[in-house]
């Protein structure tokens, strides 16, 4: 009987907000209901946030700002707070790999994004909406972190 192979893959995500003004959200501790999140649509047809793989040598804030760049184009943004990670696994090509995505929090200005083509669909939705589409249960307590604490920023 074969043995599985096992790997470990390091990703970074960011939970993207939209909001009136970005310079409005410096003042501010918690998120306001005019604020909208992103959601992007696999090809399998999940919900998720942006994320990518962590490159070598790559910090999380060069990973972050390219993902977002090639996942929505969008070149205008704060990062707030580091939110949390998640850890799963999965089995590709007949090999077990074990993921973890740190995920932060980001604020834009930016509404109109350019969707690449690992994405078929995306949404800005208030909270209580983004909450439902989100495909994964970790997905949904990532969100809910932003209620849960106050941001040094």
């Amino acid at each position: 009987m074969k043995e599985t192979e096992e790997r470990y893959e390091e990703s970074v995500g960011v939970v993207l907000a939209y909001g009136p003004s970005l310079s409005s959200v410096v003042s501010k501790t918690k998120t306001n209901n005019n604020e909208r999140f992103l959601l992007v649509k696999s090809p399998r047809g999940d919900w998720n946030f942006v994320k990518g793989h962590k490159e070598k040598e790559e910090t999380d804030y060069e990973t972050l700002s390219r993902e977002i760049f090639e996942e929505t184009s969008i070149t205008r943004y704060n990062i707030l707070s580091y939110l949390g990670k998640i850890k799963y696994k999965f089995k590709k090509s007949g090999s077990e790999i074990k993921k973890e995505v740190r995920y932060y929090y980001a604020f834009t200005d930016t509404k109109r994004i350019l969707l690449s083509n690992e994405h078929v669909d995306y949404t800005w939705l208030r909270y209580a909406q983004a909450r439902r589409l989100l495909t994964f249960y970790q997905s949904k307590l990532i969100l809910g972190k932003i209620f849960e604490r106050e941001f040094s920023y």
